[in-house]
C-alpha cells in the first residue's frame, strides 16, 4: 500500500466536508487539497459539450476552452501535463489548468490502486420509468489476480454550466457529481442567488462493492447507480484509479442522456457516447 494513501484519504474527507459546508450555506476554509502549479495525470476526456478534463479516478482536472487543443491527439490517454499556470475557486475542490506542457504518458509507478489489465465499462440502464440508472462494469483481463479498490472508483456525471453555479470549468459543462465512489452513495445540495441546486446518487440494493475485493483472471463485477438529477443534458462516465498527480488511470466509455421534466431520462443520439 502507498505511503500516500492516508493524504488521499484526508483530502476525501475535506472535500465532503466542504459539500456540507456549502448545503449549510457557510465557507470553509482548508489547507489540505491545494491545486497550484506542478506535474498533473489523467485521462483526456473530450466531453458531450467539448469540454476537456484530465480524469483521474474519482477526480477532475480541467483544461482551460482556450488551450485544450494540444490534447486533442491525446484523447482517451492517460497522459502527464506539467501546469505552470492553475486556479482553484474553492479549496478543497476542482482546478482548471490555464498554461502546461505535455510530458508524455502518465508513469506507471505500480503504487494503490493498480490498473494494469483492469476495464470499466458503464451501460445505461433506463427502466419503464426512464429512471437514470448505469450498470458498472469492473473487468480483469490479466491472468493474474488483481485488487481492486472501490474507493478509487469515480461515478463522474458532466452537466450543462449554464444552469450550474459551482465548479472550476471555464467550458460549456462541468461535473455535478465528481469526488464519490462505489463504497457509499454520494449526494450534495447548495443553494445560489435564492435557486437550490442538488445532485446525487444510490447504490442499488445488492450492487454495492467491498472497498477492495480481489477479481480473479477473466472475471467481472459490477455495480448499480441511480441518480438524482434535476432536468437537463448529463454525461455519465466512471474513472478509477490514478489520483492527480500520482500515475496512470483509467476512464470508462461516456454515456450521453437527456432527463426531461417529469424525470424521464433518454438517451441521446447517438449512442453509445464515447469519451475516447
Amino acid at each position: 500500500m502507498s505511503s500516500d494513501r492516508p493524504h488521499k484519504f484526508i483530502y476525501r474527507v475535506l472535500c465532503a466536508v466542504l459539500i456540507c459546508g456549502l448545503a449549510c450555506g457557510f465557507v470553509i476554509t482548508a489547507q489540505a487539497g491545494i491545486r497550484g502549479p506542478g506535474k498533473y495525470c489523467g485521462v483526456v476526456v473530450f466531453d458531450r459539450w467539448d469540454t476537456c478534463f484530465l480524469l483521474s479516478g474519482p477526480y477532475i482536472t480541467y483544461i482551460s476552452d482556450r488551450v485544450k487543443n494540444d490534447l486533442r491527439p491525446y484523447k482517451g490517454k492517460a497522459i502527464q501535463v506539467d501546469a505552470s499556470e492553475v486556479s482553484q475557486p474553492r479549496n478543497p475542490g476542482d482546478a482548471l489548468i490555464r498554461k502546461y506542457k505535455i510530458l508524455g504518458p502518465a508513469p506507471e509507478n505500480h503504487r494503490w490502486p493498480v490498473t494494469d489489465g483492469v476495464e470499466i465499462v458503464t451501460e445505461g440502464e433506463f427502466d419503464s420509468h426512464g429512471t437514470p440508472t448505469f450498470l458498472i462494469k469492473i473487468r480483469n483481463t490479466r491472468d493474474t489476480v488483481v485488487e481492486i479498490d472501490s474507493s478509487e472508483v469515480g461515478p463522474t456525471l458532466l452537466g450543462s454550466s449554464h444552469t450550474f453555479p459551482f465548479g472550476a470549468s471555464d467550458g460549456r459543462s462541468v461535473a455535478w457529481i465528481t469526488r464519490g465512489s462505489l463504497v457509499m452513495p454520494f449526494s450534495w445540495n447548495s443553494t445560489s442567488d435564492g435557486v437550490a441546486y442538488s445532485a446525487a446518487y444510490r447504490i442499488e440494493p445488492g450492487g454495492g462493492l467491498p472497498e477492495r475485493f480481489d477479481l480473479e483472471p477473466g472475471l467481472s463485477r459490477e455495480s448499480r447507480v441511480t441518480l438524482e438529477v434535476s432536468a437537463g443534458q448529463y454525461q455519465f462516465m466512471v474513472g478509477y484509479g490514478g489520483g492527480v498527480h500520482e500515475e496512470k488511470s483509467l476512464a470508462s466509455n461516456a454515456i450521453s442522456f437527456d432527463l426531461n421534466e417529469r424525470g424521464v431520462a433518454t438517451l441521446s443520439n447517438p449512442q453509445p457516447s464515447s469519451a475516447w
